[in-house]
């Protein structure tokens, strides 16, 4: 009798085992083929001519190119990567700009580390400070970075990982650049 209860948690382990490998292999397929994928199923309402941009800034400078007039509600994503400079040096996305000096900006660094500014006449605010992420690809290699404004709220997206939310008042719509 003993050996008919020791086949029979042997036979329920295996089946254990095997419903458990199942589900895994059932949620990797599922993740390859993008099953819970952050990024938008549909094709862009708008695309910028003449891509890929170039952005040149000098030492200690910052550089502004805007690519639209006024938005309020939109998801803004773009693949960057600084092509010289210093160690650090931040880049990204510009959003809501009411002009060249008063803008808010998506910026990481080639150091590692992400920031969301708001620029009102060379002033910057940190609307989220600067701080380290474990997804911002260091150095000379390229970050995809997004940006989903609706209403006041802002979220943010460093190579399809979420980074942080924050809420902007000031400005409730503007133009989009880099």
């Amino acid at each position: 009798m003993g050996g008919s209860a020791g086949a029979r948690w042997y036979a329920a382990g295996k089946a254990a085992l095997a419903a458990a490998f199942a589900g895994a292999l059932a949620v990797i397929i599922a993740l390859g083929s993008g099953w819970n994928s952050p990024r938008p199923r549909r094709p862009p309402d708008w695309e910028a001519e003449g891509v890929p941009i170039t952005v040149t800034a000098s030492a200690g400078e910052m550089a502004v190119v805007l690519l639209t007039g006024p938005v309020a509600d939109f998801i803004l994503e773009v693949e960057a990567r600084p092509l010289t400079g210093p160690e650090f040096n931040g880049y990204g996305l510009v959003y809501r700009a009411q002009g060249r000096e008063r803008y808010c900006a998506f910026a990481v660094g080639s150091d590692g580390y992400y920031a969301v500014l708001r620029v009102d006449e060379g002033a910057a605010v940190e609307l989220s400070p600067w701080q380290q992420f474990p997804h911002v690809r260091r150095g000379r290699e390229g970050n995809r970075l997004r940006v989903e404004c609706r209403g006041a709220e802002c979220r943010f997206y460093i190579n399809d990982e979420y980074a942080v939310a924050v809420e902007e008042r000031r400005w409730g719509r503007g133009g989009l650049g880099l």
